[in-house]
């Protein structure tokens, strides 16, 4: 059995978002455009000897219980697989941030099941790894396959486009972070007056055009995100030379799409008082990986 395995996590950002429908088993359909980026959690996995499944992570807010999601991702690996004869320990390093529609706690989920298959030799395929995701929440699936997806259905359902061409994502996370739940109360009492044309967007990656896709990006729950800093820093990123900028997800984080590292880096400094954290990443091609394997 391997005593310790390093698995990055990386994060996602919405490229577009759409809701679609509401079902009713209170889930909502949604059609969005996913990436996957180089702003990555890390997630170490090894083994103790008293048993159980054990969280630590080097930032104070985020909860080490039963409601992390990187807990309950081992509890259902275990009831797929088998119960371990011994405990096991695993300890996220965050960089994403919270409430921040960056997949942070699904990246670790993902994280999880992609390290515990290594761990214990399992050796099981990526989508029936998946499939066990999907069972822990909507975005796991895609964060255990990474790239550029689109997803539909409640966002289990992955089918791989043309990936986002080179560029520069100038990340900046408001101080406040916004509820995922809350985020779809208010869509629903409030409604959508637009939405992303999907096929418009696909067809813009397919001819490589990154000034197009960029600017045609929307997220339908931007509409009723209630942060004033929002629209505030898409404002500032667009004036320095954003070719598009958006809200990820339910929020809060915003994103802008540049093709000049100069420009990105420029606009970065600019943000830093109006933003809690300020990160400049770039599109990955994966998910979660394996970094290395210590016996």
């Amino acid at each position: 059995m391997k005593k310790t395995v390093i698995v990055e996590a990386p994060g996602k950002i919405n490229l577009s978002f759409d809701i679609t429908g509401k079902r009713a088993d209170g889930y909502h359909n949604v059609d969005t455009i996913m990436q996957t980026i180089d702003l990555c959690d890390t997630v170490t996995i090894s083994r103790m000897d008293q048993k159980g499944i054990f969280i630590s992570c080097d930032r104070p807010r985020i909860p080490c219980d039963e409601t992390n999601f990187a807990h309950i991702a081992a509890q259902k690996f275990f009831a797929e697989f088998g119960q371990p004869d011994t405990g096991i320990s695993i300890d996220i390093q965050k960089r994403l941030p919270v409430q921040a529609g960056l997949a942070g706690g699904s990246a670790d989920a993902a994280a999880v099941l992609m390290g515990l298959n290594v761990f214990f030799d399992v050796n099981e395929d990526l989508f029936r790894l998946c499939r066990l995701g999907a069972e822990v929440g909507a975005d796991v699936p895609f964060c255990l396959m990474g790239g550029t997806q689109r997803a539909t259905g409640i966002g289990e359902r992955l089918a791989e486009v043309e990936e986002l061409p080179r560029c520069q994502i100038l990340i900046a996370k408001p101080p406040a972070g916004i509820s995922t739940k809350e985020a779809y109360a208010r869509y629903d009492e409030r409604g959508g007056e637009n939405h992303p044309d999907i096929e418009y967007l696909l067809k813009q990656l397919r001819m490589d055009n990154l000034k197009d896709f960029s600017a045609s990006m929307y997220n339908v729950l931007e509409e009723v995100a209630y942060l004033p800093e929002i629209p505030a820093i898409k404002r500032k990123m667009i004036s320095c030379g954003s070719l598009g900028a958006l809200m990820s997800g339910s929020g809060s984080a915003v994103f802008g799409i540049f093709d000049s590292r100069s420009l990105a880096k420029h606009c970065m400094r600019k943000l830093y008082d109006m933003s809690e954290a300020v990160f400049l990443a770039r599109p990955a091609p994966h998910g979660a990986v394996v970094l290395d394997v210590r016996e």
